[in-house]
C-alpha cells in the first residue's frame, strides 16, 4: 500500500476517495479519527490519508490530478445568473437553489 493523498479536510479526502472508487480504484482511508490528537502531535500528522495498492498508484495519481484541475476550474468560475428567477448561483451548482432551473 502507498499513500497517494492527504488533506486537512476530511470532507475533501472523502470526495477524492469517492472519485477514485467511481474510477474503479479501491482506496483505504487512514487517520480518519486522529483529529482529536491535533495539538498533542503536529496537526499535519493527523490529517486523513488515502492509500492504494502499489499497482494502482499511477492511476490514482492521475485521477487525483484531474480532480484538482476540475476543482481549480470551478474555483476560477464566476457565479452564474439564473435565467428564470434572476438569482446569482455559485459556480459549483448545476441547479438554481431558488427555483431549480438548470445552469445555462
Amino acid at each position: 500500500m502507498q499513500k497517494v493523498y492527504c488533506h486537512e479536510s476530511l470532507i475533501n479526502v472523502h470526495h477524492v476517495k469517492n472519485c477514485l472508487e467511481s474510477a474503479g480504484i479501491e482506496s483505504i482511508l487512514k487517520n480518519e479519527s486522529l483529529t482529536s490528537l491535533a495539538g498533542e502531535v503536529p496537526s499535519f500528522e493527523c490529517w486523513p490519508e488515502l492509500w492504494v495498492n502499489e499497482n494502482k498508484v499511477e492511476l490514482a495519481t492521475q485521477a487525483i490530478a484531474e480532480i484538482k484541475l476540475q476543482q481549480d476550474a470551478i474555483a476560477n468560475e464566476e457565479p452564474w445568473h439564473c435565467h428564470s428567477c434572476k438569482e446569482d448561483i455559485a459556480p459549483e451548482f448545476e441547479l438554481c437553489w431558488q427555483c431549480g432551473a438548470s445552469k445555462p
